[in-house]
């Protein structure tokens, strides 16, 4: 039986110079409920683990953080690992990066103890730089995790998802999707990789098994941004990360088509919009701003890239997400 509270997961991969900020900003919660902190860490080569528990001796009246490792290599065995050792019926995945408001737990706890239809809670992500903010930020700012994705507050559309970076799941969501046997399809973040959608996924999975996404923008953290991620090559390297995932998540979508011959149509009209995209970023660059143009060629050649070697993985996904959903 999960306890009244919530656990804090922090999946981290040599986080020994971004944790200490992360903790501090734990530490002064102060929820109405039980809470613990549960520090993944996924094959760390900093000496991360050792540095934490030096740093916790400074605080010899916590004792509700404990660490555990992950030899597997990926932010999805991280996220199980914690999920699994959590002791309560809320889960939070908080990345090593992300300073909590202090009123984050309490606001998040009392939400989904009123919600109790939401599976996913997301947050707002406030950007904080190491360095000057680059110009071109805000306009490409929702890829680094911060904003409300042009939600507003409450319950999202069916098929909503929303950042991993300080997002609520509740535990029994989670719970359900493993007794069903359910795999992501995704690797996520490897050490340095930038190859990502794993977030995405479980948001789209916990709605199949009945559940809704909500947002509350009065869950805010600071989403501290390091200056090799502002460098515009990384934001392009960032950028064909996410989109390498193509079209694995559309998988998902098994309510909208009843056989596999819909599916299949519905992917190629999806390529060849890919294919216009691809045709127009290139005749059309000169119209319209540098960055833009470059994202849009990033994107859309590796989507395109993408589609063929993840079409089969696709199909594979698709009946297997229908079986387990029931779709």
């Amino acid at each position: 039986m999960n306890l009244i509270g919530v656990s804090v997961i922090i999946c981290t991969y040599n986080g020994r110079n971004r944790l200490k900020k992360t903790i501090d900003h734990l530490l002064n919660q102060n929820p109405e409920f039980d809470f613990e902190i549960i520090l993944v860490d996924n094959a760390s080569k900093d000496d991360t683990a050792e540095w934490v528990i030096s740093y916790l001796q400074k605080f010899p009246d916590v004792t509700n953080f404990r660490i555990i490792e992950e030899s597997r290599p990926g932010l999805n065995h991280a996220r199980i690992t914690g999920f699994r050792a959590s002791s309560f019926d809320l889960i939070l995945f908080c990345d090593d990066d992300n300073w909590l408001a202090p009123d984050f737990l309490t606001i998040g706890s009392r939400y989904l103890n009123e919600n109790p239809k939401a599976g996913v809670l997301g947050s707002l992500g406030i950007p904080v730089f190491e360095i000057e903010k680059p110009e071109w930020f805000s306009d490409f700012s929702h890829t680094y995790a911060v904003g409300s994705l042009g939600k507003k507050p409450g319950i999202q559309p069916v098929g909503s998802f929303h950042y991993g970076a300080a997002c609520f799941f509740r535990k029994t969501a989670l719970e359900k999707l493993e007794e069903l046997g359910f795999e992501s399809f995704l690797s996520d973040r490897k050490g340095k990789g930038l190859n990502s959608g794993g977030d995405v996924e479980l948001c789209l999975a916990v709605q199949l098994v009945g559940y809704e996404l909500h947002f509350d923008d009065r869950l805010t953290f600071k989403h501290f941004i390091e200056t090799h991620r502002l460098n515009w090559n990384y934001y392009l390297k960032l950028k064909e990360g996410i989109s390498s995932s193509f079209p694995i998540l559309e998988s998902y979508k098994v309510h909208e088509f009843s056989e596999l011959n819909s599916f299949k149509k519905h992917l190629w009209k999806n390529y060849f919009i890919i294919l216009k995209g691809v045709i127009k970023s290139n005749l059309l660059g000169f119209f319209s701003s540098e960055n833009l143009n470059q994202v849009n060629r990033v994107t859309t050649k590796t989507k395109l890239f993408s589609f063929f070697k993840n079409y089969n993985k696709t199909l594979e996904a698709f009946r297997a997400n229908q079986k387990l959903f029931n779709a």
